[in-house]
């Protein structure tokens, strides 16, 4: 048998942060995760999967000193966003980080160079043991301790176990935690897109009646990230479509804002729920990330939702260890469920919002849904307050 003091399970992006702004403590930690880090990959082409980092994401980054592990070439600073309404002329919004006294907005970075640069964060640390290669086949909880039995026959104990592994999480579903599932009715599709006219740094987001369509841009002045999120027939549709057909389709949605497009890697799709675990702490056991929630992506704030949890969780563990408590007790773990709980409940209501007023083809809420764009954007005090809450200003 194993003991330490900490298990988390899943050595994903916020898995790690977790791993990583716990590393100066005197806590034992082991990560267990069938896959290793990929450390080599291919920087011809891009990662499909990217995510758009938070101000507060960054700082994250920043003080477990993974920020420094991120080449300039791998992380893209966008200073506009455009945002607007593809069923109205007037409903749009325009956000410039000058105007608004911010440096930029965010960074696009692909979520394999994130993953590497936690991961050599918290290499050669004393007190972490990483278990890659290793799938849990049964968990058990008694009063002082947790233990997962390993599918190569290791054990190991803890006295907090943390539930990282994702959407689909083992642990989660073995420890009976429930889950509230609901599904958006719509599916994503990614691909990385070369464009005729540079992006400026501008990341852009149009709504319509099936769903919304985002460009993030890379370093390359020429290369987006697109995540198109349509209604499951229409995105069906759309995927069946040959390269050349997708890309036509994909220009007259976006309006020819980039000129001409091209389709420069497969395209992948994804079916959009929202999941709510019946709660995120229990006797011996944290939800963290994706285990804990998902939401819409168009937005762009789930995994900034997931680093948020892995912070908050890593300070109200250290906060509990300093008084010598024990961090498995589900009462001690009550700080760090309360903290989270208002943020990602309304940052869930929020995306439901959405969807469902762009979704509305009323043309009296339609001309209703323009002003207030109309309005926002003239607005330099609202538009300060949008980009500091989704920056994690506020």
């Amino acid at each position: 048998m194993n003991n330490f003091d900490l298990v988390i399970v899943g050595a994903g992006m916020v898995g790690l942060a977790l791993v990583a702004r716990l590393k100066n403590s005197h806590l034992k930690i082991a990560v267990v995760d069938p896959k290793s880090v990929d450390m080599d990959f291919d920087r011809e082409n891009y990662d499909l999967r990217v995510s758009a980092i938070t101000r507060n994401s960054e700082n994250l980054f920043r003080s477990v000193d993974a920020w420094d592990f991120i080449g300039d070439s791998e992380k893209s600073a966008y200073s506009k966003m455009l945002v607007w309404d593809g069923e109205s002329t007037n409903g749009k919004v325009e956000f410039d980080s000058a105007t608004l006294a911010q440096e930029n907005i965010g960074h696009i970075i692909e979520n394999r160079v994130l993953r590497k640069a936690l991961y050599q964060s918290i290499q050669n640390r004393p007190n972490i043991e990483l278990m890659f290669g290793e799938k849990c086949q049964k968990v058990n909880y008694f009063e002082d301790k947790a233990e997962l039995l390993l599918e190569s026959g290791k054990k190991v104990s803890a006295k907090l176990l943390v539930a990282a592994d994702g959407a689909f999480s083992w642990l989660r579903k073995n420890s009976g935690i429930k889950l509230d599932e609901s599904s958006y009715q719509q599916k994503a599709i990614v691909a990385t897109i070369k464009t005729e006219l540079v992006h400026n740094k501008t990341a852009y987001q149009r709504f319509d009646k099936h769903g919304p369509l985002a460009f993030l841009p890379f370093k390359d002045s020429n290369h987006c990230s697109i995540v198109w999120s349509q209604d499951n027939q229409v995105a069906e549709e759309l995927l069946a479509l040959d390269g050349q057909s997708f890309t036509k389709r994909l220009e007259i949605t976006f309006e020819g804002k980039l000129g001409k497009l091209e389709l420069l890697s497969q395209r992948l799709m994804f079916p959009l729920y929202e999941r709510t675990a019946g709660t995120t702490i229990n006797h011996r056991l944290a939800l963290i990330g994706d285990a804990a929630h998902t939401i819409h992506p168009l937005a762009g704030q789930g995994v900034n939702l997931g680093f948020s949890d892995a912070n908050v969780l890593a300070e109200t563990i250290l906060s509990i260890a300093e008084k010598n408590k024990d961090i498995g007790l589900k009462m001690n773990l009550r700080t760090y469920q309360r903290k989270r709980a208002s943020e990602v409940f309304i940052m869930k209501k929020s995306m439901v919002s959405f969807k469902k007023l762009f979704a509305c083809g009323i043309p009296f809420v339609q001309t209703i849904r323009a002003l207030g764009m109309a309005t926002t954007n003239r607005s330099s005090l609202i538009k300060s307050i949008i980009v500091k809450k989704a920056l994690g200003l506020d």
